[in-house]
């Protein structure tokens, strides 16, 4: 019941779900166009296919026999090579998993064709040498799952044979009892949820083994995998992603489980177990407790029902929940919960939460202004960007970097502290210059208010307020730069409410004033914000969402405001804006609150559609 320790890919599937991918769209952002006669680079070459030849081989998280097992291929299954080292492969299989497997376990080339391909449907099945079970002992046991070719039919003594090509090219006979003819990108019937756990019944006993899947040994993951894989769906392959990140998967209520449902276990913070609701208050899982084994385990197990967090079912089906927006009652639930964790928290507080995809709203204090602190940052950033839409800045242009900057209140010089936990990257060039994408960048990742400075003398503060209002984000003001104290104490205070703000992040990823381009940019920047212990932090890291953010912080206020996208390319906008909290005792608080204000918008998101 470990939980699986893989590499996540959320970040990747969360932006290839999205509309507009921003790896790809900055790609196109920054390309230079190809001159005339100039030769094209030649392309890399192509991933080379290969095929497993051994009947059961374990995946390595490294390139190392005695490092741990993430996964496991088998006999005639197809993986993609990525690259070589030291006797090992790191392949990619059919589920995207990656890991790294003995090149002896492969043979390279593509498949044969030219044979029909039969795939094993025994849990487990003996290949002879001969067409006889007790000539000799057998070459290989292959699992559930093998494919191999067939180059002939044989009956003897009233049981038929298959001879059959293994992967290695070795010519060997396999019972027509333990096998089926299968067609090339033919998909499987999905069937039932009764046909499910009748499968998954043929495996008990099964030694539980970890990164396994087969009847030779299964992990919690492995189990549920296989069988949905010999019904025609390939999910995602550990627990946690299972729950969080695989989209042929959606929520459903605890209290109206269905046979075939998938149940997931573990800790507020990490899902680390699951099984398959058979429908008469037990559990067909593959667990390490008690007799390690597959199993059917009463709901009431110690290690079941204290521990279960979430519930899943598989959106072929026809009593799958449609996914929608939150209904009244979701969203009237979500203010109730903000407003007691509001008063948790003993600080006054902006609230603001939408939720992109559905259009619905909570607000709570969404009109109280506050000073704006770093918040205001996300409105430079935007006006720069539509700078580059119209071509009067480029990303690339060189600015010089002089600590000296004019008053918006008379325009008398004044100098700014170089923070080194703020300033680190760009200290060291004062009296050089900066590419107006690294100034953007740091001014976003490390809140860098020498970047701040020198961005709003480049652009003024007056266009940025002009593109806070055209975006709806007229009570965002941004008056001046960081520490002019001249325009403070004049009254030019930067100020902003919940609602101004969540206009603002909304416009991120939405406002039709920046190209697709700029707008990819710019959740590029938001996402690599460097101070994530607020939003972020109240966010499984399992979940797989990408929250593109700004926070802001000075004595008297403590903000966040982001954009997070879940990995079903759904996205929320979530302000949480504090201020009167007293002291740095009541700032850790405020932001413990705010994790848990962020907890509860997410949760929201991902909660069973109950609503028409």
């Amino acid at each position: 019941m470990r939980p699986r320790n893989r590499r996540s890919p959320v970040p990747v599937l969360a932006l290839v779900l999205a509309p507009f991918p921003a790896a790809v769209l900055v790609a196109a952002l920054a390309a230079p166009l190809a001159l005339a006669g100039t030769p094209a680079p030649s392309a890399p070459a192509p991933p080379a296919g290969a095929v497993v030849v051994s009947a059961v081989e374990d995946v390595f998280v490294r390139p190392d026999a005695t490092a741990p097992v993430d996964d496991q291929v088998i006999l005639g299954e197809r993986v993609t090579v990525l690259e070589e080292t030291a006797g090992f492969a790191r392949v990619r299989g059919d589920d995207g998993e990656t890991g790294w497997v003995a090149t002896e376990a492969l043979r390279r080339g593509p498949p044969e064709e030219a044979l029909r391909q039969v795939e094993v449907t025994s849990p487990v099945a003996h290949v002879y040498r001969d067409p006889d079970v007790t000539s000799s002992r057998p070459l290989l046991t292959a699992p559930l799952g093998a494919r191999v070719g067939v180059v002939g039919e044989l009956e003897r003594e009233g049981h038929p044979w298959l001879k059959v090509r293994l992967p290695d090219a070795r010519v060997a006979w396999l019972r027509r009892e333990d096998a089926a003819f299968v067609t090339p990108g033919v998909r499987p019937e999905l069937g039932t949820p009764a046909g499910w756990i009748a499968l998954g019944r043929r495996f008990l006993g099964a030694p539980y083994t970890w990164g396994g899947v087969t009847p030779f040994g299964f992990d919690c993951s492995g189990l549920v995998q296989t069988i949905l894989r010999r019904h025609g769906v390939l999910l995602a392959r550990n627990s946690s992603q299972m729950c969080f990140r695989d989209p042929q998967l959606v929520a459903v209520d605890p209290s109206r489980l269905e046979p075939g449902d998938l149940l997931f276990f573990g800790t507020e913070d990490k899902i680390d177990h699951m099984g398959m609701w058979v429908g008469d208050g037990t559990v067909l899982q593959a667990t390490s407790y008690g007799v390690p084994s597959t199993k059917v385990t009463p709901w009431d197990d110690a290690r079941l029902k204290p521990r279960f967090r979430y519930a899943r079912r598989l959106a072929l089906l026809p009593s799958a929940p449609k996914p929608g927006p939150l209904g009244p009652s979701a969203l009237a639930a979500l203010k109730e919960r903000l407003e007691a964790l509001a008063k948790e928290g003993a600080a006054t507080y902006g609230i603001v939460f939408e939720d992109l995809a559905g259009g619905g709203r909570v607000e709570i204090g969404a009109h109280r202004t506050m000073h704006a602190a770093s918040t205001m940052k996300t409105a430079v950033l935007l006006e720069v960007m539509r700078r580059v839409d119209t071509g009067t800045l480029r990303l690339t242009d060189e600015v010089p970097l002089v600590n000296e900057f004019r008053s918006a209140f008379d325009g008398s010089p004044f100098r700014i502290t170089l923070d080194p936990e703020s300033e680190g990257v760009l200290a060291g060039r004062v009296g050089k210059t900066a590419s107006v994408e690294l100034l953007a960048t740091e001014m976003i990742r490390h809140s860098s208010n020498f970047a701040t400075n020198t961005l709003i003398g480049l652009v003024g503060a007056k266009p940025v307020q002009e593109l806070c209002d055209r975006l709806g984000a007229p009570t965002v003001k941004v008056r001046r730069g960081v520490e002019d104290e001249k325009a403070f104490e004049a009254g030019f205070s930067n100020e902003t409410d919940a609602a101004g703000m969540a206009a603002l992040m909304k416009a991120c990823v939405r406002t039709t004033l920046l190209s697709d381009a700029a707008r990819a940019k710019v959740w590029e920047i938001l996402t690599s914000q460097a101070f994530n212990d607020q939003i972020p932090a109240g966010i499984p890291a399992q979940a797989g969402a990408v929250v593109a953010h700004k926070t802001g912080s000075i004595s008297t206020v403590q903000h966040d405001a982001a954009i997070v996208r879940l990995p079903d390319g759904r996205e929320y906008v979530l302000v949480l804006l504090a201020t009167d909290f007293g002291g740095e005792k009541g700032r850790e608080r405020v932001i413990e609150t705010t994790r848990k204000m962020s907890r509860a918008a997410w949760k929201a998101m991902i909660a069973p559609r109950t609503e028409g």
